[in-house]
This record gives C-alpha cells, structure tokens and sequence, in this order.
C-alpha cells in the first residue's frame, strides 16, 4: 500500500506534537526524514519482522520519540580549528541498534556528528543501510557484527536494549576513550547496578516521559575515566 500525502501529513503532525512534548526542536527537512524513516521501517517489517510494534503511529513514540530524546546527551560538534580532533575515533558508537534505533533518528537530528551503527543481524543491517541511501545520510556507518568484534572507539556509546547495564559497560569498555561518555536507555522496570564495573561512573541519572506513556523511564549517564579504577 502506498502512503498518501494526507497520511504523512497526519504523521508529521503527530510527530511535531510528540517533539513539542519532550522539548526537542528539528526543521522542516528533518522532521521529514523521521517520517520517511518510519515510513520505510513498516514497509520492511512486514516481511523481515524488524519490529514487534506494527502501528505506524505507535512507530512515533515508541521508536522516534524514544530515541529523540537522547539528543541531549550527544556530545557538541567537534571544533575543526583544533589540532588534536582523532578523526578514526567516531562521535557516537550505538550498539545493538536492531532497525537502526536510536542512532538513525538521531543521526537525522545531528547531521554534524559521525555515527557508528553496530548491529548482528543482517536482515536489520539491511534495512539500515537502505534507509542510510534513501535518507541521503551521510554521516552513519553501519556495520554487521558483534560489538565484542568491533574495535572501533567513540566519545560517546549508547544502548537502548542491548544488555543488562553492568554487561554492556564491561563489553564496551575497550571502545571506550578517556572521558567517553555512556548513555544507557534503560527499561521501565530496569535500574542500574549500585557498584559500576570498575572504569566507570555514573555522572547523571535522567527521568524521561514520553507521551502517551503511563511510566517514566530513565537514561543513565556514565563516563569512562582512568581513576575510577
């Protein structure tokens, strides 16, 4: 079935509305891409089974507005004029992204910063990469493998539904540089460990409501430093 223009404009305005709510702002070409993303996500979920959430407005908050709302834990643009910029170190490594979430939507957000997708799955790296193509991003990677297999390092790593916390700061902390900071997207009912493996702190502990969402979920900020062994 083809999407009609009154359809995405439907889509676009939910999507303008849910942005408002969690205080996020995108332009026009933007907000465009988020839409054309979901709408190529449930175009593949109907043979590949990328997603259990089937809805294409269900797509908006579950996967969109979720994942929007790391924005403000990337890290700034790095500033071109300094000597010292590691151009083989990523902005942002996000691991087990199945479909491409968050590091897609966010990469739509942030065109400045330089994304690595790290997923195993080939159906999913797939549809990635199409999406990657007909999204015109420039600025992901997509890479099939396990994170364990990647040697690649980033100042900032994030997972939204990888692995239990304490696991995925142990896993990824040979990805890690000095200072990188870790965004854990963590479950309604998850909570991170009182002890974090030894590396790591956690700087902040963020409450995020989406809406339509009866629970607040939360966003852990840790960072990697040499002291804190």
């Amino acid at each position: 079935m083809v999407t009609t223009n009154t359809s995405t404009d439907k889509l676009r305005d939910t999507l303008e509305a849910g942005l408002v709510s969690i205080n996020i702002e995108l332009d026009d070409v933007q907000i465009a891409k988020q839409v054309r993303f979901i709408q190529l996500l449930q175009k593949w979920n109907r043979v590949y089974n990328l997603t259990a959430v089937r809805s294409i407005n269900e797509m908006i908050g579950r996967h969109l507005l979720d994942s929007l709302v790391v924005l403000p834990c990337l890290p700034a643009a790095r500033d071109v004029n300094t000597q010292e910029i590691n151009h083989a170190v990523f902005d942002v490594i996000d691991v087990g992204t199945g479909a491409g979430l968050p590091v897609i939507p966010l990469a739509i957000a942030r065109p400045d910063l330089h994304f690595l997708s790290v997923e195993s799955n080939g159906k999913k790296t797939r549809f990635q990469q199409q999406a990657v193509l007909e999204l015109s991003l420039a600025n992901v990677q997509v890479k099939q493998a396990r994170i364990e297999e990647v040697d690649s390092q980033a100042r900032t790593l994030m997972s939204r539904a990888f692995t239990a916390p304490d696991k995925f700061l142990s896993i990824i902390e040979r990805n890690c540089i000095e200072k990188s900071r870790v965004v854990v997207m963590l479950g309604i009912k998850e909570k991170m460990p009182e002890r974090l493996p030894a590396g790591f702190v956690l700087e902040e502990l963020k409450e995020v409501q989406l809406p339509d969402s009866e629970s607040a979920r939360h966003i852990a900020l840790c960072v990697r430093r040499e002291d804190a062994y």
